[in-house]
This record gives C-alpha cells, sequence and structure tokens, in this order.
C-alpha cells in the first residue's frame, strides 16, 4: 500500500490494528501522526491520543496504555515515537519483555490502533519489526517519487497562492536537488524554499526562474562558501556586503547562523581525515559528501585553526540564545560575528 492510500484509510477511519513509520523524510511522519490525530474527536483527544517517548517508556506503561478502551470515541490511538527496540536497543526491555509484548499484540483491544515512529532506520531482523508487517503495515518514509514531488510541489505553491508553471517547477526541482542521490535535502527543506520564494514574489505573482535563481538554496549555500572564505581573507567589506544580500533576500539570521555552524564542522571533519591519511575522495565517501564541498572545505582549513573553530561555534551558539531571549538583535549579532572574526590575528 503506497503512503496516499495509507492516509486516505486513516481520514476514512478505515484503520489497520497497528502500524510502523520509519525513515528519513520526517515530514511524511508529521503528516501521518497529524492524520491519525485528526481522526479523533478532538474534545477527547485527552482521553484517547497517547503519545509516548519509546526512549523512555517501560512495559507496564505501554501494556496500559494500549489496553485502555477509548472514552467517548470509536478509537483509541497510541503513537511510540522513536521505541528502542525497533532499532535493536534494550535500555528498558528484557528479552522476556520484549517476547510477552510480541506475543500481547495479537491480543489488543479491537478499538486500539498502536502507532510506531521511528526518526531513521530500524533493524527489519527484529522480531517486533516483523510482527507490525505480519499484522499491519509497515512504511519506509523515504523521498518521494519524481512524479508524486513534482505534484507536492505544485499544490505546496498553490496553497501559497502564487502562480508556477510546470516547466518552472521542473526547473526548480533541478535547482534544488532533492532526487540527487547523494543529497541530503529533505521535503521540510523544500517546503521552506517553497515559502521563501513565495513571500519574495506575494501572491497572485509568477515565479520565474530568475527568482528561483536569485532565492535558491544552492546559490545560499555558495553564499555560505563565500562569506567563510572572505572572513578566512580578512575581507570584511565584501564579508558584510554577502551577509546584507543574504538577509535582503529572506534568509533568517538564525538560518545563517545554522549554515556557517554546519560548514565550519565540516571544516574539522576534514581536516582531521585528511590528517588521518584519507583522500579527498575517500574523505567524500566517508562524510556522504560530494567532492567538491570537500574540496572548499579542505581549502578554507588554511585560514582557521581549530581554537577559532570552537571559538566561533561557542559565539553562534551564545548568540542563538541571546537571539531568543530577546538580549541582542539577530542581525546586529551575525554583524559582529563577521567584525570580530575579520579582525582576529591570522593564523
Amino acid at each position: 500500500m503506497n503512503y496516499k492510500d495509507i492516509i486516505r484509510n486513516v481520514k476514512e477511519k478505515n484503520f489497520e490494528k497497528m502500524y510502523l513509520f520509519y525513515g528519513r523524510e520526517y515530514y511524511l511522519i508529521e503528516n501521518a501522526i497529524k492524520a491519525f490525530k485528526d481522526s479523533l474527536n478532538e474534545g477527547m483527544l485527552d482521553f484517547n491520543l497517547d503519545i509516548i517517548d519509546g526512549k523512555e517508556i517501560v512495559l507496564n506503561q505501554l501494556i496500559s496504555s494500549i489496553e485502555t478502551l477509548p472514552f467517548m470515541d470509536d478509537r483509541k490511538i497510541v503513537i511510540i515515537k522513536d521505541f528502542e527496540l525497533l532499532k535493536g536497543k534494550k535500555k528498558n526491555f528484557t528479552d522476556s519483555d520484549e517476547k510477552y509484548l510480541i506475543e500481547h499484540l495479537d491480543n489488543i483491544p479491537d478499538t486500539t490502533t498502536i502507532v510506531f515512529v521511528v526518526y531513521g532506520d530500524v533493524d527489519k531482523r527484529k522480531s517486533l519489526v516483523k510482527k507490525i508487517g505480519n499484522n499491519g503495515i509497515v512504511f519506509d518514509c523515504d523521498k518521494l517519487s519524481d512524479m508524486d514531488l513534482f505534484k507536492w510541489i505544485k499544490k505546496s505553491f498553490a496553497l501559497n497562492d502564487v502562480i508556477i508553471d510546470n516547466s518552472q517547477i521542473m526547473y526548480f526541482i533541478e535547482q534544488e536537488g532533492y532526487r540527487d542521490k547523494s543529497s541530503e535535502k529533505t521535503l521540510s527543506d523544500l517546503e521552506n524554499e517553497i515559502n521563501k520564494i513565495s513571500s519574495f514574489v506575494g501572491k497572485g505573482n509568477n515565479v520565474t526562474n530568475d527568482v528561483i535563481d536569485k532565492l535558491s538554496q544552492k546559490k545560499v549555500e555558495n553564499d555560505i562558501f563565500k562569506l567563510i572564505d572572505y572572513i578566512g581573507e580578512q575581507n570584511a567589506s565584501n564579508a558584510m556586503k554577502i551577509l546584507n544580500d543574504m538577509i535582503q533576500e529572506g534568509e533568517s539570521v538564525l538560518g545563517i547562523f545554522s549554515m556557517i555552524a554546519r560548514q565550519f564542522k565540516i571544516i574539522m571533519q576534514v581536516r582531521q581525515l585528511q590528517l588521518d591519511g584519507y583522500s579527498t575522495k575517500l574523505i567524500a565517501d566517508k562524510l556522504k559528501m560530494h567532492q567538491f564541498v570537500v574540496g572548499k572545505a579542505l581549502k578554507q582549513t588554511k585560514n582557521f585553526s581549530d581554537d577559532i573553530i570552537v571559538e566561533i561555534l561557542n559565539y553562534i551558539l551564545e548568540s542563538d540564545y541571546k537571539i531568543k531571549t530577546g538580549l541582542i538583535r539577530d542581525t546586529l549579532a551575525v554583524e559582529m560575528l563577521v567584525s570580530r572574526y575579520c579582525k582576529r590575528e591570522a593564523i
């Protein structure tokens, strides 16, 4: 059964006994959770919807939740997030606990639906995974197919009341690289890009290739490379120009901080792997990155010591807290970062 059919059945209240949703497309997982939640009487959610932290739950608590009958509704739904047994871990469960749970799943009330959710991979060899598959649905929330992706993007732009032709949708897909084999992009990333583009063009207006180029994630990533290059070269004027352009084009300061932090972490990783004797290709394979990204990071290692990088990462962490608590204006925080580290002593 495909994802659309699963969600449609849930909305129509045609439930399986149990489900397992896993994978790296968190957007699809969260959408499934929402569908289960929306299928219940909103006024009775406190009684009929249990969302459980699977890393902390113990057997007795889990059994109690499963066996509780619904109150003033037709169904009780138990959602268990990141259940340790599905990952091959046993923090709170003994072998006998696991065996008891698996056997008990044959006897859950007809009014109860269990939804296991794992943000990442599961151990498919586990008896519990096989049990869910035999008695319900196990679904890998992986990347959308080309056609489903096209439809999803078209619908997402339409929800934002902007106009985009099919050729521009194809161009957007190509620029974002979501379907690339090595891409770590998710639907959540694409949704952020769609919202940013929609906000930029405004309701009722057309999305063009020029707008996509201007605001694409590839351009943003390239701008981050340039920004860090300029900071490394202590070229404050060019660094500030890149930074101001990014902010004017709609990038959030917290988003910029996040991308800067990510790139500096990559710089530290590639430096260490190079010192360990890895070639550029082997580093790229190990970190699952394009060789181009690794090559850029290796060049940037020459301008930043590990001590400076740690200092920058700590500054970003402190600034994140200050921005979120209103202690500093976000644009001032990032401008101070550029100014401070463009004036540092060269290594």
